[in-house]
């Protein structure tokens, strides 16, 4: 039996209405884009493809199901004809053109605005000891195969010309709290300073002091542990793999839990003499074991190092669930790659690709949004909703609040209590092998490209 949320509760309603209005406002061509264009000063002329329109329109497009431009206008005739406004042509060159001419800085906004948002919609009870916690993780897109796109993105070095498609690496930064994604860097696969954690160095400045970060074991070097430091960012992360841990030395703290020094390496190829002299010879980490069991499997050791010293304020069993809750970007990753179709992305110029990024990210926090406004009506929590669930509901409610149904509110209503029934459950320690059971077509891998002229003198049989 769900309960939900009484006007009496004030500080939940304030939050409440955080989130709604966020899915709401989105939900039809927002003012907002208009105000931020004229912050940027980006000039536009009053036309059918506005930035207000076009933003709308290449957002929702990232929400559906049909992914194509040709859909996007359709769904844009059908609220103009429902708005008494005379239908556009279904062309989508105008389209097309329309989104080309916004400024990349315009979707970077938006998505820090829709993390903003989702985070003042945060309840206080789903934060670890009162401070927001952040994940961090990368990974891989794809995108069509175009001369831009190769340049700025090049495939894969061990795939022939013309066989392969253009690739770039990404990281993101999650909230623990609310799933939604308040940070983002991209470049390319292979190169100097295009591994996770340079892509991480170029975005710490952005993340507010205060905060906690979680990692996996790739992130645990002395640089990104003394740089987090530095801006009062506290990193929780798997030990690197590399790193000799011995428990009989260092400060104890506990059972398998001590403080040791990490010593400043020699300085790196991309850092100036004058920086590295700004950081300490050594930092303070804390390192913790843990052991994870499991029926029928063998007993695991997992080795943590912290900037969290104080032994008593964060004890080794809260850091070790914190830590056992990283999983879950994993799965919000999946929900961008996967049930969102990132994984491979259609615009055909680095410009356009990026901007098709920020537009899935944007839509993926409005879908957090809708989850946040459902856990915090029914006292719920947003982690133990479907995400897949809520956006194929949004996206109908979205057609209807379009069409101007006349019962918008009944509808919303009904929205958010069909989004706290899709839940998913509570499975830990669950393992699910990366095994296909249906058997892939034996089509042949191609080693080199088509010829544009195959079907140049091909005749009718």
């Amino acid at each position: 039996m769900l309960t939900e949320l009484t006007d009496s509760d004030d500080r939940l309603q304030s939050k409440f209405r955080s989130a709604s209005e966020l899915v709401r406002e989105f939900l039809l061509p927002n003012a907002e884009v208009l105000t931020i264009c004229e912050e940027l000063g980006h000039e536009f002329r009053d036309r059918v493809f506005n930035p207000m329109i076009t933003v709308w329109m290449f957002v929702t497009q990232t929400i559906s199901a049909d992914k194509s431009c040709q859909k996007a206008v359709a769904r844009l005739n059908a609220w103009r004809v429902a708005s008494g406004l005379r239908k556009v042509s279904s062309e989508t060159t105008s389209y097309c053109k329309a989104r080309c001419r916004l400024p990349v800085a315009l979707f970077e906004r938006l998505l820090r605005w829709t993390a903003t948002r989702c985070e003042e919609a945060t309840d206080e009870t789903w934060l670890f000891r009162g401070r927001v916690v952040e994940m961090v993780d990368g990974w891989t897109v794809t995108m069509a195969d175009s001369k831009e796109n190769q340049k700025a993105y090049p495939q894969m070095a061990s795939q022939k010309p013309g066989c392969g498609f253009p690739i770039a690496r990404m990281i993101g930064l999650f909230s623990l709290a609310t799933g939604a994604i308040n940070l983002t860097a991209m470049a390319s696969y292979q190169g100097k300073q295009t591994g996770e954690t340079s892509l991480l160095r170029s975005i710490l400045e952005h993340i507010l002091p205060g905060r906690i970060l979680l990692a996996d074991r790739y992130y645990a070097s002395y640089w990104l542990l003394a740089m987090s430091e530095r801006r009062n960012i506290d990193l929780v992360a798997r030990a690197h793999h590399l790193r000799k841990i011995d428990f009989r030395r260092g400060l104890k703290q506990g059972y398998l839990d001590q403080i040791v020094a990490y010593h400043r390496p020699e300085r790196p190829s991309w850092m100036s003499e004058n920086e590295y002299n700004q950081y300490p010879t050594f930092i303070l980490v804390r390192h913790l074991r843990y052991k994870v069991t499991r029926r029928g499997y063998r007993t695991r050791e997992v080795t943590l190092a912290t900037t969290l010293l104080d032994a008593e304020l964060y004890s080794a069993a809260e850091l070790a669930s914190l830590y056992g809750r990283r999983w879950s970007v994993e799965l919000h990753i999946r929900s961008l790659k996967t049930q969102m179709t990132m994984e491979h992305l259609r615009c055909q110029s680095p410009q356009m690709v990026r901007k098709e990024i920020h537009c899935h990210m944007i839509g993926y926090n409005l879908v957090r949004a809708a989850m946040l406004a459902s856990a915090l009506k029914f006292h719920l929590c947003p982690t133990r909703l479907s995400f897949t669930g809520a956006m194929q509901a949004l996206e109908e409610f979205a057609s209807c609040i379009r069409l101007r149904s006349g019962r918008s509110a009944e509808q919303w209503e009904s929205l958010l209590e069909t989004i706290s029934e899709l839940t998913v459950g509570h499975r830990p320690g669950r393992c699910e092998p990366r095994e296909l059971k249906r058997r892939q077509k034996k089509y042949k891998l191609m080693q080199k490209p088509r010829d544009p002229n195959r079907n140049r003198f091909a005749t009718a049989a």
